[in-house]
């Protein structure tokens, strides 16, 4: 469903004004993810050119006069529902912490906001998800969720070599995220979604324990993102309905790293923010080669094309290739490994209880 109507500028507005809300492009190129990029909202929608930020809002009124000075004016809320009030906004961004976004999301839809950017995890309960979704989808406001390589060529590839057959059906799939920051809910996520993204598949059933010194957090206890210690990590054993399997492992003990290894029935692909590797076995000589795919490095950025792709849904309708519904799988995989850490790491099945 879109909204019927094109605009020469869609009029945009940024809850949460920390890292993600606003930073600028990066300019060491050793810095993290392929930088420098767009990689935060306010540069994206900078980027876009039938986008333009008319509003920020945060309670920290220093951030916002930091977005001043590295964008420009605009104007400023501590309140973000007096922004969804006056701005008269088509699309905003939802940049606040984990546990903030379900009630922003449900008020910027009963606002008239026709395009939404919620930055992951979805939530961080299953009953705020299912509330945000209820609102978006009532009202045909289309929303897109953060998981960022969804849009990104470099992690695309390796799901078209899948789907064209080069290696054979995907049987398993391995995803690793290390370093301080290994965080489930914060940066956790972003692993995990992309190990849904190739399964093609709801989970079934999971086991899963929580990272060494953290059995007791069997829900998240999270503060948005500062503090690595109130949002550990966890291993899981995932099996998925369609027969795909899948094992995660997120720690803070092990070295900075986001890493996903899909196994096929001829071949393997290795694949991280800096390369992908394809392993095929020869059928003449019986051993196995290995070569990088072509870098298909995009400075436009995964942010970029969320936002590209963002218009183009209000515009002519369809879903995101990163909906709340997509979001919702990796949701649940993280509250499941909670449950499952409380019922002395046991099974635990789908479709998850609500409580």
């Amino acid at each position: 469903m879109s909204n019927g109507k094109k605009k020469e500028m869609y009029r945009a507005g940024i809850v949460g004004l920390r890292g993600i809300g606003q930073a600028k492009p990066r300019s060491d190129p050793w810095a993290g993810y392929r930088a420098p990029m767009p990689h935060s909202h306010a540069s994206a929608y900078t980027a876009h050119p039938r986008t333009q930020v008319v509003a920020v809002c945060d309670l920290v009124p220093e951030l916002m006069e930091d977005y001043e000075q590295n964008w420009g004016p605009t104007a400023k809320y501590t309140d973000y529902r007096e922004m969804l009030e006056k701005e008269n906004l088509d699309l905003i961004s939802v940049a606040t912490p984990d546990h903030l976004h379900a009630q922003i999301v449900v008020d910027a839809t009963e606002a008239g906001v026709v395009g939404i950017f919620c930055d992951k995890p979805l939530s961080t309960t299953l009953e705020d998800a299912d509330r945000m979704l209820e609102a978006v989808e009532r009202r045909g406001v289309k929303m897109s969720v953060n998981h960022t390589r969804r849009w990104d060529p470099f992690w695309m590839q390796a799901k078209q070599v899948i789907e064209e057959g080069h290696i054979g059906e995907l049987t398993r799939i391995v995803g690793h995220l290390g370093g301080q920051r290994a965080m489930m809910y914060r940066n956790g996520t972003h692993m995990i979604d992309c190990m849904c993204m190739y399964a093609e598949s709801d989970p079934a059933w999971l086991i899963g324990e929580m990272e060494e010194g953290y059995e007791d957090r069997t829900e998240y206890r999270g503060d948005g993102g500062h503090d690595p210690k109130t949002d550990p990590g966890a291993s899981a054993y995932i099996h998925f309905a369609n027969g795909v399997r899948g094992y995660m492992e997120i720690c803070q003990r092990t070295l900075l790293n986001l890493e996903v290894v899909l196994f096929c029935t001829k071949g393997r692909i290795r694949i991280n923010d800096f390369e992908t590797v394809v392993y095929i076995e020869s059928d003449t000589e019986r051993n196995v080669t290995s070569r990088p795919l072509n870098g298909m490095f995009d400075y436009s950025s995964g942010m970029v094309r969320a936002v590209e792709e963002l218009v183009d849904l209000v515009e002519n309708g369809g879903e995101s290739i990163s909906s709340g519904r997509e979001a919702q799988r990796s949701l649940e995989i993280m509250i499941a490994t909670g449950r499952s850490q409380a019922q002395g790491v046991e099974k635990i099945m789908w479709p998850l209880a609500r409580k």
